[in-house]
Formats: C-alpha cells, sequence, structure tokens
C-alpha cells in the first residue's frame, strides 16, 4: 500500500479525546504488563478494516481484529497460517472456489451494543465484512485487492456507484453462507494468490450491529475479536488499548526454521498463552528528536526503524554502537519490501501523457533526480538502488534488471529537453514550455519534518534543469485525497508490501486501479493485458518473463521514478522479549512479553 500503508493515510476522520468503553478512566496498572512503543504521526487515520489506508491504521487494527488467516510470526519466507479457521481453506477448480471453516466459540470484545452478552464470530461477519469493502462510502487503497476476483459483488458496487443505495441484504453470488461455521467464496477466476488476500486486515470481521449502530463514528469505535480492544483516544498523541476479556485460549506457536533468532524467541515463548502484555500504550509524534531521546530514557520498549537523522550516531559501519550496546539495546536489520518513488500525475496536461514529449519531461526529471544520493544522504545509506517495481525478498524480483534512469545524466536530461522543445525562450534562465507557455511543476510532498532533506533534493534537481519548481508541503491525508482524484502533478511518495508477491507492486500502475492503488492514473492496455496475464499464474519462469515486460514498460514511459528500497534498522529495551521484525505484522504486539524483573534492573541503574 501506498504511505497509505503508505506511510500514512486518507484519514477520514479526526480523532477526539474520547473514552468510549467504561473503563476507560485512569486505570491501575501497577504491576501489569505496559508496552509503550510509538508512531510516526498525529493522526493514525479511521481504525476500521473497510477504511484503512496507512500503515499506522493496519497496526492497530490487526491488534483488535481478525482475518481468517495470518503469517506465522517466525516462518521466513513468510508463511500462511490459520487464525480464525480451523485449516487453510479448501481450494477448488485450481483456486476458483474457496471453503473456509471457522472456529467455533470465538467472541468479540465486550461492548454497549451487545447488552452485556456474549457476541459469536459467524460466517457472516465475514460475508458483512467482505461485502463492506465493496461499499462506495468507504474509500480505501487496498480494495484492490478484492476489485473484480469476487462473482457479483463488483455489480453490486457499481449500482450504488450509479447512484442507488448500496444493499446490504441483497444475495452476492460469489458470498455464500453456508451455515454458522463455513463459508463459500467463489471468485471471478482461478487465483491461488487468494491466500494472502484473506490474510489481509481489511478482510478482518467487524460486527454489522457495531456498524449499524456507531455510523460514521465506526472509525472511532473498534470491536473486533483481536487480542486487544481500544479502551481511550488521545487526540493526536496516544491510543490505549488493554487485553481484550474475550480473546479466546490461543498459545504461541510458530515455524522458527534454521534461523538463529527465531529460534531462541521460540524457545523461549512456545506455549505461553496469548497476548502475553497486559496493556499497549501506542504513543505517536512526527518528530525525529523526541522520539529517539524517549527511546534512549527507556520511555519506549523498541524502534521498528530508527530514526534516519540519528543513524551515524546510532550505527558504526552498520554495527550497533558500542554506547547503545552497553545499555543492554539490541540491533536487528532488515529488508523492508517498499519501494520510494515519484509518482506522476499520467492526467495532467504537463507532465502526464504517453507522447514522446511527454515522456522526454519525466525522463529528464528522473535524470537530474539524484537518486544516490537520496540513499546516502536522505537516509543515510538505509537503502537500495531500485532498478524496477518489484523489492528484493518478493516473488517477482529481478536482481539483474537495470533501469537506464536510475543513474544521475545532467547532460543527458538537458538534451532531452531541448529536443523536445522545453527550452528558455525569454532569457530568464528557465525553460518554458514547447508552446511557449511557463513551466512551472508543482510537487506535493509530506509535511514531516524527517522529507525536509527529500525536498532540497528536488530542489536541486529540477534547478539543474533549469525548470521552476513549487514545493507544496501537505499533510498524507490531504494529499492522498488530491491523488484519488488526480488533482496533482508530481508527488513523493511510496507504497509498502500487502503481500509477498509482486502482484501487489505491480498493481500500483494497473489501469482498473486509478485512483485507487493507481496513484499516477496510468493506463497502458499493454500493461493492463500483461499484469492481468501474469495473475493467472503462479511463481515461474513464465510470469518472470511477463513481468520482465512490465519492468520495460515502466522504464519506458515513466509514470513513475522509484529512488530506492527500504532497508531498517529495529531497536529493542534489553526487557523486551520476542520481538522480530515482520514485513507484514509491523507491531505484532500480541507475540512480545516483558520481563518486569529485567526492567527494573535496568531503570535502577540510572542509565
Amino acid at each position: 500500500m501506498n504511505w497509505c500503508r503508505r506511510i500514512g493515510l486518507i484519514a477520514l476522520s479526526v480523532f477526539s479525546v474520547i473514552s468510549f468503553l467504561p473503563h476507560a478512566k485512569a486505570a491501575d496498572i501497577s504491576g501489569k504488563k505496559v508496552l509503550r512503543v510509538v508512531g510516526q504521526t498525529i493522526n493514525p487515520g479511521p481504525i476500521d478494516p473497510a477504511h484503512v489506508n496507512s500503515s499506522i491504521g493496519a497496526t492497530i487494527i490487526e491488534n483488535i481484529f481478525e482475518p481468517m488467516l495470518q503469517y506465522d510470526y517466525l516462518a521466513r519466507p513468510l508463511k500462511v497460517v490459520p487464525n480464525t479457521l480451523t485449516a487453510l481453506p479448501v481450494a477448488s477448480g485450481g483456486g476458483l472456489v474457496w471453503i473456509c471453516h471457522l472456529k467455533r466459540g470465538i467472541l468479540f470484545a465486550p461492548d454497549p451494543v451487545f447488552q452485556g452478552k456474549p457476541r459469536e464470530l459467524t460466517a457472516s461477519d465475514y460475508a458483512y465484512s467482505i461485502r463492506r469493502l465493496f461499499d462506495p462510502r468507504y474509500l480505501s487503497s487496498q480494495f484492490f485487492i478484492v476489485d473484480g476476483k469476487i462473482v457479483g459483488a463488483n455489480a453490486l458496487r457499481d449500482a450504488a456507484l450509479a447512484g442507488k443505495p448500496f444493499d446490504y441484504d441483497k444475495p452476492i453470488a460469489g458470498l455464500t453462507v453456508i451455515d454458522r461455521y463455513t463459508l463459500k467464496i467463489t471468485l471471478t477466476e482461478p487465483d491461488l494468490n487468494f491466500l494472502h488476500v484473506l490474510a489481509q486486515q481489511n478482510l478482518a470481521a467487524v460486527s454489522r450491529e457495531v456498524v449499524e449502530h456507531y455510523g460514521a463514528g465506526i472509525n472511532q469505535h473498534p470491536v473486533g475479536t483481536g487480542p486487544f480492544r481500544v479502551v481511550q483516544f488521545q487526540d493526536g498523541s496516544r491510543i490505549i488499548l488493554e487485553r481484550n476479556p474475550n480473546f479466546r485460549h490461543e498459545v504461541f506457536d510458530a515455524n522458527p526454521g534454521n534461523d538463529e533468532r527465531a529460534q531462541t524467541i521460540f524457545a523461549h515463548l512456545k506455549g505461553r498463552r496469548l497476548p502475553m502484555v497486559d496493556r499497549v500504550e501506542y504513543n505517536m509524534t512526527v518528530e525525529d528528536q523526541p522520539l529517539w531521546l524517549a527511546f534512549l530514557k527507556r520511555d519506549y520498549d523498541y524502534l521498528i526503524e530508527i530514526p534516519t537523522a540519528y543513524l551515524p550516531g546510532a550505527l558504526i559501519k552498520r554495527q550497533l554502537a558500542p554506547e547503545l550496546a552497553r545499555q543492554g539495546i539490541s540491533l536487528q536489520q532488515y529488508a523492508y519490501p517498499a519501494i520510494w518513488y515519484t509518482e506522476f500525475n499520467m492526467k495532467d496536461p504537463v507532465v502526464g501523457g504517453y507522447t514522446a514529449d511527454k515522456v522526454a519531461l519525466r525522463r529528464a526529471i528522473s535524470l537530474a533526480f539524484d537518486h544516490q544520493a537520496s540513499i546516502d544522504v536522505a537516509r543515510y545509506g538505509a537503502g537500495l538502488p531500485a532498478h524496477g517495481v518489484v523489492p528484493p525478498g518478493v516473488a517477482g524480483h529481478d536482481a539483474a534488471f537495470r533501469t537506464p534512469v536510475f543513474q544521475r545524466d545532467i547532460s543527458r536530461a538537458r538534451a532531452l529537453l531541448d529536443v523536445f522543445g522545453y527550452v528558455d525562450r525569454d532569457g530568464d534562465g528557465w525553460r518554458e514550455m514547447p508552446d511557449g507557455n511557463p513551466l512551472v511543476l508543482e510537487l506535493v510532498s509530506p509535511q514531516e519534518p524527517r522529507f525536509r532533506v527529500w525536498d532540497e533534493l528536488y530542489a536541486k534537481a529540477f534547478a539543474s534543469l533549469g525548470v521552476k519548481l513549487n514545493i507544496r508541503k501537505m499533510h498524507q491525508a490531504e494529499a492522498n485525497l488530491l491523488q484519488m482524484k488526480a488533482r496533482y502533478q508530481l508527488q513523493f511518495t511510496a507504497w509498502n508490501m500487502d503481500y509477498p508477491d509482486a502482484e501487489d507492486f505491480y498493481v500500483i500502475l494497473h489501469g482498473p486501479a486509478a485512483g485507487n492503488s493507481n496513484g499516477s492514473h496510468f493506463a497502458l492496455p499493454e500493461y493492463d493485458r500483461v499484469f492481468e496475464q501474469s495473475r493467472k499464474l503462479l511463481d515461474s519462469p513464465e510470469r518472470s518473463a511477463l513481468y520482465r515486460q512490465l519492468d520495460k514498460l515502466v522504464a519506458a514511459y515513466l509514470p513513475i521514478s522509484i529512488h530506492l528500497y527500504t532497508q531498517r534498522s529495529a531497536v529493542t529495551q534489553p526487557w523486551l522479549i520476542g520481538y522480530m521484525p515482520h514485513s507484514i505484522h509491523l507491531q505484532p504486539w500480541k507475540y512480545v512479553d516483558i520481563d518486569l524483573a529485567e526492567k527494573a534492573k535496568w531503570l535502577g541503574r540510572g542509565e
């Protein structure tokens, strides 16, 4: 997903200070295990599976709500396993029909809507939750994961888009509740990647009566079957979760494979009841400095990524600095499957279009940008050169593919503009359009201070071309609305992996997903034909050959200019047990534990 799991965020609601559950008043936490974590945002967006548009929102959702499947916490490569199902779904027709059998006795967290009675999870809840994804009211960048895949569902959406009320009671042929605990899903065509879809937070179960009771306020009233429940929102600063008293009996189990760290975690936690912590305090900030200093003061138990500006001091030759090691802090470095890129609005009359002159303008901009500096300077080396849409570690990545526009080449960039008529006609030092009109471009850049260095790289690139650039700083919620409506020119953004397959990355340029996952509104019939053909294949040389065609089309038309693949460095306090970076479960709170005695020992040292 993009900054939307893209780093954050069609925020369709703004959190106010809310205490909506009976025990949301100040709680006695003495003797309890309290996990303190942090996210870089001041607005996580809607805490609702049908709405989720941010990595922060998805993090909270996966700890409250449950999809039918999940990923094994320790298995590498990633492996899908049952969550609320008794076993993996039974597939027939080569992946056309999926039969899902639910575990019995799973309960939703307590909520006043249930009037004090236990509310069991049923197959109807999943059918309803999947149906919600097709309701046009819910603007989600993740709609692409089900779009066109379930028989009859898109027809219901199309009717709503034409002005009819979305009918939650009209039968959908592809969603059949066979009995209280069995759901049959029929797809429009076989899809063996559908297991990954069923593991997405967007397909987590919600209760219809909760949604209908809270209406537009559902974003602030998350009620799921997961290990935690929200007890308090504090506007722009903190969300507090506590153990769900109705969470079923589930114990730690995983496949550690041959990884030494995973084996240590497994040996320590095997058979322990989940979750192991009583309370989670999720703090929010957009500033790097207070975040890093708070971690050093022991206010947070771990960081999924050391703030970029502090990497030079925290790491020495990619190893943890000795003074941090002496404090018992541990380091885990990992490749996080994501791409950071500049997105061009292909509908814009200046930078968009498919003619040679428009391609030349986008290519010149990409050639002028210092991609290597975005790794060395903006990320302090925490990245890899990006030559294709798919990052390393994802099925479909080609390490041998090279794009001709990664290496900075100012002379070539200027020559391209000259040849296609983007020249300085009035002698003021700035180029005009081929028709003589002013050439002034606007870049939408994230508001957070950590992206200022990126603004400097953009300014330098455009100045070297003699092209005027205005940088418009904007919270990502606003930026994503412009993106969905194709009302921008250039945008700095990113796409993080939803599931470990190249399909999840190539979809960002799929024509039918325009305004959704396809923020550039790229619409090329040849690309769509090859992409749709690749969807019918499993990972194979035949599918890889199709992906290389897609890479070449992206390099030829350049709807996006990819800067880097990301790498991260996570740090943990000495008392935290069980944390291991995961590409999907970014903040797996139910799997970690806190050693209170060890924490008291380290805090008592006064370090």
